[in-house]
């Protein structure tokens, strides 16, 4: 069975609709979505809308519990707090009952689909022990599953039991004897260094064990023009890793050591005396 893998979908629509057209082309027979519907876009409605229509497999996300008041922000930044009690405003009922209506974790043949880990929809998994634990307790949580896939990181990932990452990119063929995790990475917010945020999904063929992970450019600018409607910046579709200021303050320090008398900087130690 070939399995469409999308996640953290955060109401952006331009970003959704190129994703699921790419992976219509490629002629998927379920799609799956592992949380964070909406939150931080402008169009919730119509992705939920676009989601029921074609008959995805969802789970709930964090953002989807708090603008179901099912889940206290605690967590959150202003920003996510913010788009989040803006959705929570302007739902309509339809969209509300949807969301409702959806699982914090779901079975679909062979793959068992939550949003951050097995415990908390909330816990961000990206460490490889932490994931091969999780993978360890499928035959409990799970019997019969080989497969678990998670979102929430907003990265692309791939872990095989046992055998730790492989590259999150292009096609990669897995061992058919070892369960998995996938993480398709996001299809409306990038958390990646990239000039123009692109649409993150991905297709696993259960039988041979292949999953291609998907970069898709989408319209930037209708995503943008939803945002300022409702005076929201570009970092809800596009938030890049933000350079610490204690990095920076690291960095100037170990220059000016470097820098300081009594060093050879030919050497980075200590000169001879």
């Amino acid at each position: 069975m070939r399995f469409g893998l999308l996640s953290d979908v955060h109401a952006n629509l331009p970003a959704l609709r190129a994703a699921l057209e790419s992976l219509e082309r490629r002629g998927i027979d379920q799609l799956v979505v592992a949380g964070d519907l909406v939150g931080y876009g402008g169009q919730p409605d119509e992705c939920l809308a676009a989601l029921a229509e074609v008959g995805a497999h969802c789970v709930l996300g964090n953002h989807d519990l708090f603008v179901l008041d099912r889940l206290p922000a605690t967590r959150f930044p202003e920003l996510a707090r913010r788009t989040a009690e803006l959705t929570r405003s302007s739902l309509s009922a339809d969209g509300r009952a949807f969301l409702a209506g959806l699982p914090l974790r779901l079975r679909v043949g062979t793959l068992l689909v939550t949003h951050g880990s097995l415990d908390s929809p909330e816990e961000y998994v990206r460490d490889e022990r932490r994931a091969t634990e999780l993978l360890s307790r499928l035959p409990e949580e799970s019997p019969g599953a080989d497969t678990l896939v998670l979102g929430h990181t907003h990265r692309q990932w791939c872990l095989v039991a046992g055998t730790g990452s492989r590259p999150a990119h292009g096609t990669v063929y897995l061992p058919q004897d070892r369960p998995r995790l996938l993480n398709p990475g996001s299809v409306g917010q990038s958390r990646q260094r990239e000039r123009r945020p692109t649409s993150r999904c991905a297709v696993y063929d259960s039988s041979s064990g292949a999953v291609e992970y998907l970069r898709i450019d989408y319209d930037v600018e209708a995503s943008r023009e939803a945002l300022r409607r409702l005076q929201l910046p570009d970092r809800c579709l596009h938030a890049p890793p933000r350079v610490h200021r204690r990095l920076l303050r690291l960095g100037a320090r170990m220059v000016a050591r470097r820098r300081a008398p009594g060093r050879d900087p030919r050497q980075g130690g200590r000169a001879d005396h």
